[in-house]
């Protein structure tokens, strides 16, 4: 017989975790979804405490169930991706993988009642199988999705960033091993069985908890990096005022590979359109010394530093943002933002 117990303990720190999230003040999108997948696990754990007392009633539970692994790949593309991260076909996807879920629930509700719940209950089967196939492909497909959005682009993060990523990526495939693969491994049906409380809870809150850290250290992250720019705000009008009394006399010769490597990061990949860059990402991505950077930046480009090399192109692309159709009802913070520039330069 199944001990249970596990699911109270989901049940409770995913209902701490929902209303924590829920209550916060300065509220994200990235926190409204994980309330959101929270409140579907405590509907999971709720399900399965209650299937023994209530019977077929514990599938008008489970419609409420219906928002785990696609909303998880929500959040997942909320953590890593900064620019315009969800759109309406991610929240089509999302919400067919729920109404797939929703008429699972609602079949199981009906045949608890009545095994021929339809005249033609023989079409009805064979349409419950299709609905199960492809609720099982789309279910998978989007937890490949969530690993891909924590790896993606991984060479280009910076050490915080991969930090990060190896952290999700790590929890969510130590959370899919082992709700389906260490299971088979090590224990039989019956044992399965006996342990799935166990296998399904400690899965679902080690997914859970590697969410609500990385929130926490990507508000850490923003929070030290607004107080820099607050310091670089203060600061730029005398870095422009530096750049003009540069001596132009003074010649240094900068390799020109590494000005091209520069010129490719600004013009085609857009580097600066992220707004966490630092002199060290361009170091890393080029292999050279962060000294060779500030180099050419100062005696090539005539700038005095990185932090306004980056600046003068990001006010440049809000320019073009500014005069351009597509962002016409955009308001002046949302074409900064969507620039690469921190709020805290506007202020």
């Amino acid at each position: 017989m199944q001990n249970n117990s596990p699911y109270y303990l989901l049940v409770f720190v995913c209902m701490g975790l929902m209303l924590f999230n829920a209550l916060k003040k300065d509220k994200q999108l990235v926190h409204y979804l994980f309330a959101l997948f929270c409140g579907s696990l405590c509907m999971v754990g709720a399900q399965k405490l209650s299937a023994s007392s209530v019977g077929g009633y514990q599938y008008l539970i489970g419609l409420f169930t219906c928002a785990t692994c696609n909303v998880s790949w929500l959040i997942a593309r909320a953590l890593f991706r900064e620019n315009k991260p969800i759109s309406r076909r991610h929240i089509v996807f999302a919400a067919t993988i729920a109404g797939l879920i929703m008429f699972n629930q609602t079949w199981h509700y009906l045949v608890s009642f009545d095994p021929q719940p339809l005249p033609t209950s023989d079409i009805m089967w064979r349409l419950k199988q299709g609905v199960n196939e492809v609720t099982i492909l789309l279910s998978s497909s989007i937890l490949v999705l969530s690993f891909w959005e924590a790896i993606r682009g991984y060479s280009e993060k910076t050490v915080s960033q991969k930090m990060q990523s190896v952290l999700f990526a790590s929890a969510w495939f130590l959370a899919v091993f082992n709700a389906s693969v260490l299971p088979k491994l090590m224990f039989s049906k019956t044992e399965i069985e006996l342990y799935n409380p166990i296998i399904i809870t400690s899965s679902a809150l080690l997914i859970v908890l590697a969410m609500q850290t990385l929130m926490f250290l990507q508000a850490r992250d923003k929070n030290s990096q607004g107080i820099k720019n607050e310091g670089d705000t203060v600061s730029i009008f005398n870095d422009i005022e530096i750049t003009e009394n540069t001596n132009q006399h003074e010649q240094i010769d900068v390799a020109p590979e590494l000005i091209d490597g520069i010129d490719q990061l600004i013009n085609k990949q857009q580097l600066f359109l992220q707004t966490n860059l630092k002199i060290s990402d361009f170091a890393q991505v080029l292999q050279v010394p962060e000294y060779k950077i500030s180099r050419a930046i100062r005696y090539h480009y005539k700038v005095a530093n990185f932090n306004l090399f980056i600046n003068q192109y990001r006010v440049k692309y809000a320019q073009v943002l500014l005069a351009s159709e597509d962002a016409k009802g955009w308001s002046i913070l949302s074409i900064a933002l969507e620039s690469g520039l921190k709020a805290a330069f506007l202020l």
